[in-house]
Protein backbone atom coordinates (compact mmCIF):
# COMPACT_ATOMS: atom_id res chain seq x y z
CA UNK A 1 0.00 0.00 0.00
CA UNK A 2 1.48 3.61 -0.92
CA UNK A 3 1.20 6.38 1.37
CA UNK A 4 -1.23 8.67 1.11
CA UNK A 5 -0.84 12.34 -0.99
CA UNK A 6 0.05 15.82 0.76
CA UNK A 7 -3.68 16.88 -0.74
CA UNK A 8 -5.59 13.66 0.91
CA UNK A 9 -3.37 14.28 4.26
CA UNK A 10 -4.19 18.32 4.62
CA UNK A 11 -7.83 16.79 4.02
CA UNK A 12 -7.81 14.85 6.99
CA UNK A 13 -6.04 17.32 9.18
CA UNK A 14 -8.70 19.96 7.92
CA UNK A 15 -11.67 17.70 8.89
CA UNK A 16 -9.68 17.00 12.18
CA UNK A 17 -9.47 20.29 12.88
CA UNK A 18 -13.61 20.97 11.98
CA UNK A 19 -14.04 17.77 14.39
CA UNK A 20 -12.19 18.62 17.88
CA UNK A 21 -12.63 23.10 17.08
CA UNK A 22 -9.10 23.21 16.68
CA UNK A 23 -7.03 26.17 13.98
CA UNK A 24 -6.72 25.17 10.78
CA UNK A 25 -3.17 26.70 9.44
CA UNK A 26 -1.99 24.62 6.31
CA UNK A 27 0.85 27.36 5.83
CA UNK A 28 2.30 27.07 9.86
CA UNK A 29 1.54 30.67 9.48
CA UNK A 30 2.29 32.55 12.61
CA UNK A 31 -0.59 33.92 13.81
CA UNK A 32 -0.50 34.25 17.67
CA UNK A 33 -3.50 32.14 17.84
CA UNK A 34 -2.07 30.37 21.03
CA UNK A 35 -2.14 33.60 23.12
CA UNK A 36 -5.04 35.27 21.61
CA UNK A 37 -7.35 32.09 22.51
CA UNK A 38 -5.93 32.45 26.11
CA UNK A 39 -7.82 33.53 29.00
CA UNK A 40 -6.91 36.87 29.94
CA UNK A 41 -4.95 37.65 33.35
CA UNK A 42 -5.60 40.64 33.97
CA UNK A 43 -7.95 40.23 37.36
CA UNK A 44 -5.79 37.52 38.28
CA UNK A 45 -2.87 39.30 38.77
CA UNK A 46 -4.97 42.40 39.62
CA UNK A 47 -5.91 40.22 43.10
CA UNK A 48 -2.90 39.01 43.75
CA UNK A 49 -1.13 42.40 44.08
CA UNK A 50 -4.15 43.50 45.63
CA UNK A 51 -5.48 47.48 45.76
CA UNK A 52 -3.02 50.00 44.29
CA UNK A 53 -4.78 52.91 46.42
CA UNK A 54 -3.24 53.17 49.44
CA UNK A 55 -4.09 55.74 52.20
CA UNK A 56 -1.03 58.22 51.96
CA UNK A 57 -0.11 61.30 54.38
CA UNK A 58 -1.51 63.37 51.91
CA UNK A 59 -4.68 61.86 51.81
CA UNK A 60 -4.83 61.89 55.70
CA UNK A 61 -4.39 65.69 56.00
CA UNK A 62 -7.26 66.55 53.13
CA UNK A 63 -9.78 63.74 54.41
CA UNK A 64 -9.12 65.35 58.71
CA UNK A 65 -7.40 69.19 58.00
CA UNK A 66 -8.16 69.37 61.92
CA UNK A 67 -5.61 67.01 62.94
CA UNK A 68 -1.91 68.19 62.54
CA UNK A 69 -0.28 65.15 60.63
CA UNK A 70 3.00 65.02 60.16
CA UNK A 71 4.55 63.80 57.05
CA UNK A 72 8.56 62.96 58.15
CA UNK A 73 9.43 62.47 54.48
CA UNK A 74 7.44 65.72 53.18
CA UNK A 75 9.89 67.70 56.04
CA UNK A 76 12.60 66.19 55.05
CA UNK A 77 12.70 67.25 51.44
CA UNK A 78 11.45 70.62 52.38
CA UNK A 79 14.60 70.72 54.52
CA UNK A 80 16.57 70.03 51.54
CA UNK A 81 14.82 72.55 49.44
CA UNK A 82 15.43 75.09 51.92
CA UNK A 83 19.13 74.20 51.95
CA UNK A 84 20.02 74.23 48.87
CA UNK A 85 18.00 77.37 48.13
CA UNK A 86 20.38 78.97 51.11
CA UNK A 87 23.17 77.55 48.85
CA UNK A 88 21.92 79.01 45.76
CA UNK A 89 21.36 75.79 44.51
CA UNK A 90 17.10 76.07 44.11
CA UNK A 91 15.27 76.63 41.42
CA UNK A 92 14.98 80.06 39.84
CA UNK A 93 12.34 82.89 40.93
CA UNK A 94 9.24 82.94 37.87
CA UNK A 95 9.00 86.06 35.80
CA UNK A 96 6.13 88.14 36.79
CA UNK A 97 5.65 89.59 33.79
CA UNK A 98 5.96 86.36 31.31
CA UNK A 99 2.88 86.39 29.92
CA UNK A 100 3.30 90.44 28.36
CA UNK A 101 6.69 89.68 27.04
CA UNK A 102 5.25 86.84 24.98
CA UNK A 103 2.24 88.77 23.53
CA UNK A 104 5.07 91.57 22.40
CA UNK A 105 7.10 89.33 20.98
CA UNK A 106 3.91 87.51 18.74
CA UNK A 107 3.08 90.99 17.65
CA UNK A 108 6.01 91.12 15.18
Amino acid sequence: MSAPSKARLQQVVQAQSKIFQTLFNPTNQRTGHKYLTQKLKGETIKQYYGPTEFLTMKNLRSMYPTIGFIDPEEDYRLDILRSRKRRGKGAPAKKREAAAADSKKKKK
